[in-house]
């Protein structure tokens, strides 16, 4: 049970996040949060998993400071492993099981005791938790290269929950679960009873929310309510907005017609005048004087008709400022047509590493679309490695005569400390580099972004980056292998990337546990595991 702190639970003043080179990704922000369970939505690339780490303390602001009064506990969406990271280490009690192994072993440290305070029943707690998620039992020195992606994710949120804090930060936190372990997430977040904010681009979970708050480059708008209520608002903003730009804009073709007239008219007086000026029998210091009387009227109608325009300038773009700009993403992808018949992939006999499971047969001949579905831990991710030779099979043959293009999960081919341009370069990407950079614009990755490392990206813009790459290479790929290729993305680029691939002429082995996408990419068969082993669907 969290311990509840005062309401508010923390505050952001005057925020600001920066890169190393000065740039700001957003901000100044400001924004008090409570109790209430919370939703964090934007774009891919605005800075979300930024945020979670400058309140979680990870980070350092640019300005502007997070004052706390709450105990965070904070889950990556992208957590920094090793090989010999444990499964204590992962859930943030390596400390822990450090001290109680050392106790064990008659070796304890001064500060020992003080460490364990509160904590000895920690491992039934976590073992009691682990059962209720569907996990493997608790063994706090196991790998976590062990666990797939959907129960690192698990284990670390059974972490975070038994970690007493008043508030959890939860950064895409239905990333690789199945379905079984989405609808024990949504148990768990309708029972906390402390403060919660997650960033997710999963509707469901969101619609489990009690405010949304969207985070732009230059503040953070709350909205009351879950996400359907967030929707209906920001659309009554929007058409408000859309209504306010015609506004002004109508107002400014009026005012500058209007301008024009008054123009029109004040010059033909000031010429008229002029005219009359010189037939009138006066001295010419009289007539010198009407002279610049008459200028001097047309150049004030002048100078009030151009603050008049920079008045009207400015309400437009202020009223433009105000309506979202909407640019469709899209995803371009290279033709790599399979013909019918044609043998893509053959397993016999294949029994895979660390699942036990009956002898796997199982080809894909031609452009054949198949999805890979399974509750976590069943071997998926697994069984595209063994395809690619990244992993070798217990027993059985793997035979794939066509070029292919992976991506897995976590996103391991990506070298993060370089660029996206860079990448293409090693890949020899065919195209030229106009043509890159305005592809990579249509996936919102910006002429600037594409120059960073990627290690600054977010997770959706590493994600968009692993796309390019795998697909825009000299040798076009006839079967792809996608690993949870929606992780990370947000709504509108899940769905851009959906009818790409929907489109795609090559062959196509998905695994997925979003059933609305794998609806939409037209899929031939199933390759579904149950009853602890394989079954081949035609659909």
């Amino acid at each position: 049970m969290a311990h509840f702190a005062q309401s508010p639970h923390f505050v952001l003043h005057h925020l600001i996040c920066q890169f190393a080179d000065g740039e700001t990704l957003f901000g100044p922000l400001d924004l008090t949060f409570d109790q209430q369970r919370c939703g964090l939505v934007g774009r891919n690339g605005v800075g979300k998993t930024r945020l979670l780490r400058l309140i979680a303390g990870l980070d350092h602001p640019g300005g502007g400071h997070v004052e706390s009064h709450a105990s965070l506990a904070y889950v990556a969406q992208q957590p920094e492993l090793s090989p010999q990271t444990t499964l204590a280490q992962l859930l943030g009690y390596g400390e822990i099981f450090a001290a109680l192994a050392r106790l064990e072993q008659g070796q304890p440290l001064a500060d020992d005791l003080d460490l364990l305070e509160g904590q000895w029943d920690l491992r039934d707690r976590l073992q009691a938790a682990f059962v209720a998620a569907g996990l493997p039992a608790f063994d706090a020195q196991r790998p976590v290269s062990d666990l797939s992606g959907g129960e690192r994710m698990r284990a670390a949120l059974c972490g975070a929950i038994l970690s007493n804090a008043d508030f959890l930060l939860l950064d895409e936190p239905t990333n690789h679960l199945d379905g079984r372990g989405r609808d024990w997430l949504y148990q768990q977040v309708e029972q906390w009873r402390g403060g919660l904010l997650v960033a997710s681009h999963d509707r469901q979970l969101l619609a489990r929310m009690q405010r949304i708050v969207e985070l732009t480059p230059g503040a953070l708008h709350s909205y009351g309510g879950n996400y359907d209520d967030y929707r209906r608002q920001r659309d009554l903003e929007q058409q408000a907005a859309r209504a306010g730009l015609e506004h002004a804009r109508q107002e400014r073709r009026r005012t500058r017609a209007r301008q024009q007239k008054e123009h029109d008219i004040s010059q033909r007086r000031s010429a008229q005048t002029l005219k009359t000026v010189d037939t009138l029998n006066i001295a010419s210091f009289e007539r010198v004087a009407y002279k610049a009387a008459a200028k001097e009227s047309l150049g004030t109608l002048r100078k009030q008709h151009q603050d008049q325009k920079d008045a009207l300038d400015a309400a437009v773009r202020d009223a433009y400022q105000r309506v979202e700009d909407d640019c469709p993403v899209m995803l371009t992808l290279p033709g790599s047509a399979v013909v019918a018949g044609k043998q893509v992939l053959v397993l016999e006999q294949l029994e895979l590493p660390f699942i036990t499971m009956p002898p796997l047969n199982f080809r894909i001949d031609g452009p054949m679309r198949v999805a890979l579905t399974g509750p976590n831990g069943c071997g998926k991710s697994t069984l595209l490695k063994v395809i690619l030779g990244q992993l070798a099979a217990k027993a059985g043959s793997c035979h794939c005569p066509l070029s292919t293009a992976y991506l897995d999960q976590t996103l391991s081919q990506l070298d993060l400390s370089l660029s996206v341009v860079e990448h293409l370069g090693l890949q020899d990407s065919p195209l030229n580099e106009g043509t890159v950079r305005s592809q990579l614009a249509q996936l919102q990755l910006n002429a600037e972004r594409v120059l960073l490392p990627m290690a600054v990206l977010s997770g959706g813009e590493r994600l968009k980056a692993a796309l390019a790459c795998m697909l825009w290479r000299r040798e076009p790929a006839q079967l792809l292998l996608l690993d949870e290729p929606t992780n990370h993305l947000d709504l509108a680029s899940s769905l851009a990337i959906e009818a790409s691939l929907a489109s795609f002429p090559g062959a196509m082995l998905v695994v997925s546990h979003d059933e609305n996408f794998l609806q939409a990419l037209k899929l031939t068969h199933r390759l579904q595991w149950q009853a602890g082993e394989w079954h081949l669907q035609s659909l």
